[in-house]
């Protein structure tokens, strides 16, 4: 007869299994789409990322931006689109920043990063917005990894109070 600790063990340890294969396979799709640039950014040459966005993808499309130090920096951080048209702009406050912008036409998108204070590391990033299905996925993925651990955390207890008892 399989005692009940060994039972929650082995359930907890499959959720905690199959959350993070589905963790996983969530985020390598997501990180998959990103374009991705790490550069240092002075007053004198802007930053710039290009990236391939068409809105049969998604209509939607995501940039974030992370800087080191930013209450040094005066950041803006600027989406072009493919005809040169500005499309978002947004000054950089946080360490790390996202925002969002509609997609209208195919093409090559630019993220434009100016800095008019003290030179400062950023990395960039220009993606379509991931699908909610993905991000689902994911999240879904973490949940099952904590009810794992919560799950192997109750077995360890239960399998101490029943040996006490015993």
């Amino acid at each position: 007869m399989i005692k009940k600790s060994h039972l929650i063990l082995f359930v907890g340890g499959a959720l905690v299994a199959i959350g993070m294969v589905l963790s996983y396979t969530g985020a390598s799709v997501i990180s998959g789409q990103v374009s991705i640039k790490e550069a240092l950014v002075n007053g004198t040459i802007p930053v710039i990322l290009e990236k391939e966005l068409d809105p049969s993808v998604t209509e939607q499309g995501a940039f974030v931006v992370r800087a080191e130090d930013e209450k040094r920096t005066n950041l803006v951080a600027t989406v072009y689109g493919p005809f040169g048209e500005e499309i978002a702009s947004k000054k950089i406050t946080d360490v790390s920043t996202e925002d969002y912008f509609d997609i209208e036409s195919k093409g090559t998108y630019k993220l434009e990063i100016r800095n008019s204070g003290q030179e400062t590391p950023v990395v960039l990033g220009l993606t379509h917005m991931p699908d909610k299905s993905i991000v689902a996925l994911n999240m879904l993925g973490q949940s099952m990894i904590i009810t794992g651990f919560v799950g192997v955390g109750v077995a360890a207890i239960y399998a101490l109070k029943t040996r006490k008892s015993s």
